[in-house]
């Protein structure tokens, strides 16, 4: 197991765990959202072999609507 922040609050995930993987269990729809782990801006296209490390921070940017 490894420890990651997700928006500032701290999780504990299976070691080789994915980006995309993360987001299914945290039940997050895959659509509208940016994903950002240590401040780095990670494309969708590779969500699946983005594997998270220990002590990676993750930051979850859900696009919202508004006028």
């Amino acid at each position: 197991m490894i420890r990651i922040d997700v928006n500032h609050e701290s999780k504990e995930i299976p070691s080789n765990s994915n980006l995309e993987a993360l987001l299914q269990s945290l039940e997050i729809s895959l659509d509208g959202i940016a994903v950002a782990i240590n401040n780095e801006i990670i494309t969708k296209s590779v969500w699946n072999s983005t594997v998270l490390n220990d002590n990676d921070a993750v930051t979850i940017i859900q696009a919202t609507q508004g006028g």
